[in-house]
């Protein structure tokens, strides 16, 4: 990389992915580890870094001991040696951290992991397609002329597709407009606040291991990174072709068991329609 001092210079792809790839390890923890190991000044990595990943450096790193710790509980880990193992500084700061990016504490979260991948594993076995939407709004206030059509291409048989639409591609607990997809891969977007969103998804295939349901480090996954501005003036369509994990991608901590089951409860809408394809409304 270059040295530091030379602002005007970038660093190589294959550098970038090296950096972000140490960083999502845990092998660097800080941005002045990160900055050292570049040969930039903190500011200027920050800076260039910030064009690669569309959020803030020290997010990813934050996000990246979240998922850490995730990996840590999920493999049977307890909570303190989960926060020590993935770099969290205090129990406090670890707290916080956890439950801004999955809604949980980090004990409820280990004590649920079974139920709620039970839960979702169910539905994967449903042979009607069925869609559930996660809306941080009231849809009949935000209904748009044009639709999005959003279309997953490459998954799975028996694939859940996860779909976000979220003003940030680094998503923290839930998104703007989050889709639930089981036996169907294109989705309408009519309703959504006034803005701009990044459209992003992750695909969870069907597995008998609960560590599959949250454990997101190896799943395909696409993120569009040219956001769409809504309203739309006129109809348009996303296709989203699943690929393998990037360095540049934003670590996923969302727990999407959590989100889906929370349908069962009467918390999200829940549909057994799309498309075109079914009609009706429907329960898990």
């Amino acid at each position: 990389m270059a040295p530091t001092g030379t602002p005007a210079e970038e660093p190589a792809r294959d550098d970038v992915a090296r950096l972000l790839d140490a960083a999502r390890s845990g092998e660097i923890d800080s941005l002045d580890e990160l900055a050292a190991q570049a040969h930039f000044s903190r500011f200027h990595l920050s800076r260039l870094l910030k064009k690669h990943l569309g959020f803030p450096l020290r997010d990813f790193l934050a996000a990246a001991r979240v998922e850490r710790s995730i990996d840590g509980l999920v493999d049977g880990h307890n909570v303190t040696r989960s926060q020590i193992d993935a770099g969290h500084d205090s129990p406090s700061s670890f707290h916080r951290a956890f439950r801004r990016h999955t809604g949980m504490a980090p004990a409820e979260y280990r004590k649920q992991m079974q139920s709620l991948a039970a839960f979702l594993m169910r539905q994967q076995n449903r042979d009607a397609p069925l869609v559930v939407l996660h809306r941080r709004f009231v849809a009949g206030e935000h209904r748009s002329a044009h639709p999005l059509t959003v279309q997953v291409s490459g998954a799975q048989p028996g694939s859940a597709l996860f779909v976000a639409l979220n003003p940030d591609p680094l998503v923290r607990d839930e998104p703007t407009l989050g889709i639930a997809l089981l036996g169907t891969n294109t989705y309408n977007v009519d309703a959504i606040p006034a803005g701009t969103y990044y459209v992003m998804v992750v695909e969870v295939p069907r597995r008998s291991d609960v560590r599959a349901y949250f454990q997101m480090a190896g799943n395909r996954r696409q993120l569009r990174r040219v956001p769409v501005q809504f309203p739309l003036t006129e109809r348009a369509t996303v296709d989203l072709e699943l690929r393998e994990r990037i360095a540049e991608d934003p670590p996923i901590t969302l727990n999407l068991p959590r989100l889906f089951a929370q349908a069962a409860k009467g918390q999200l809408d829940l549909e057994v329609s799309n498309s075109g394809q079914a009609d009706g409304p429907g329960t898990p």
